[in-house]
């Protein structure tokens, strides 16, 4: 018998391929996806935007995690102090509470609050998805840990320390430093995190705010929508000195998808275009302030502006994810993706939650075990949530 080297090659690629593609689909059936960050609730608490339903805007939905095989979700409670005046950021985070609550109890077949990593691994096997709370922004607790402890008891498990903006005790990176890093009440809300075992999340942090994080927390941090400095130079990614420091104590960074945080000529474009685009969106929305069709201009002010950017795509979400888990290990990866944050700026194959599978084939191709894959996409939140859960009590007895 002759053996052609092109047809043994073929062979042996054909093999390889279908090896990944039973792994994948293995993968798939079993895999726990636990998405740190996605951005709906203000849609639904503004717009009447219905999770129930499949839409063709906006990135998530029920019928979309479902095909994404989403397992859990963290809803971000936004009260953007740039939006809201500061009497207004207690009751609009608490409308966005009692929404998430009032999801789950319209759809209870298919969500459910988590207030555990246990309530997560067991609302996933009932095959629901498991809904958590967090806060976006530090100064909606105004300055008073009874606040913090009520979000706690309403299910909140991670705070922002701070949003776009540097509030009165924690400075952000993308506003003026003001506290170099954290004040000292910034280090008490911290510690008293710890106590509850609430997740403290260093996204937005100034880059003094993060180290002084690292100092102050006796549990490990978490970065719930961030991606690669060194990649893409924005002051909203983590340098690689951050990744490592986060990591050497038991962190996690959850890559973000906003495609101007992933690519750097991306992120040039829109810096530059940003301020005129938001200035766009406040005139329209102040003229067309009592039509029911301003969310939908709004969007298409955003779509242009989107299409402005050079082409990006999945992979390069890929590429931040295998950055730190070649740097840090792959203990220390995760996926945050901002979906209804990031003005759908999506990458290309990676436009809303029902895409989760083509990072998971992806992963595979780059040679990942399967242990890693359960890891980067779900299990390294189970991990550092249930230490964060332990210290509550250590520091609780």
């Amino acid at each position: 018998m002759r053996f052609v080297p092109g047809l043994l090659l073929a062979a042996g690629v054909m093999a390889g391929a279908q090896s990944i593609d039973q792994r994948f689909e293995k993968l798939m059936k079993e895999i726990l996806l636990i998405d740190l960050h996605v951005d709906t609730l203000p849609y639904v608490v503004d717009e009447g935007y219905d999770v129930g339903v499949e839409h063709d805007y906006y990135e998530a939905d029920i019928p979309r995690l479902r095909k994404g095989r989403l397992g859990g979700v963290f809803f971000g409670l936004m009260a953007a102090p740039e939006r809201f005046a500061p009497h207004l950021w207690v009751p609009r985070t608490l409308g966005l509470i009692d929404a998430v609550h009032e999801m789950c109890r319209q759809y209870p077949k298919d969500l459910e609050v988590a207030s555990t990593a246990d309530d997560i691994r067991r609302i996933h096997s009932q095959g629901r998805i498991a809904a958590l709370l967090s806060v976006e922004g530090g100064h909606q607790i105004q300055d008073d840990l009874r606040i913090l402890r009520n979000y706690y008891r309403l299910g909140v498990r991670y705070l922002t320390l701070t949003h776009f903006k540097t509030n009165n005790w924690a400075d952000a990176a993308t506003d003026t430093a003001v506290h170099n890093g954290l004040t000292e009440f910034g280090r008490e809300v911290v510690r008293e995190m710890n106590r509850l075992g609430m997740m403290v999340d260093i996204s937005h942090v100034s880059d003094k705010a993060f180290y002084d994080v690292m100092e102050a927390s006796r549990a490990p941090a978490i970065a719930s929508h961030s991606s690669v400095r060194s990649i893409c130079n924005t002051p909203r990614n983590m340098t690689d000195d951050m990744i490592r420091a986060l990591a050497g104590r038991g962190g996690v960074v959850f890559v973000n998808f906003n495609a101007a945080y992933l690519d750097q000529k991306a992120w040039e474009t829109h810096r530059d275009t940003k301020a005129q685009r938001d200035r766009e969106i406040a005139d329209m929305m102040a003229t067309h302030g009592n039509d029911p069709k301003r969310f939908e201009l709004r969007r298409a002010i955003q779509r242009r502006y989107q299409k402005m950017l050079p082409p990006v795509d999945y992979k390069m979400a890929l590429r931040h994810i295998d950055h730190i888990a070649k740097l840090a290990g792959p203990d220390h990866a995760g996926i945050g993706s901002d979906f209804d944050g990031i003005s759908g700026m999506a990458p290309q194959g990676l436009e809303d939650v029902s895409k989760f599978p083509v990072l998971v084939r992806g992963l595979l191709e780059l040679g990942y075990s399967d242990g890693d894959i359960r890891k980067i996409m779900g299990e390294n939140l189970i991990r550092v949530m249930k230490q964060a859960e332990q210290v509550g009590r250590e520091m609780s007895r």
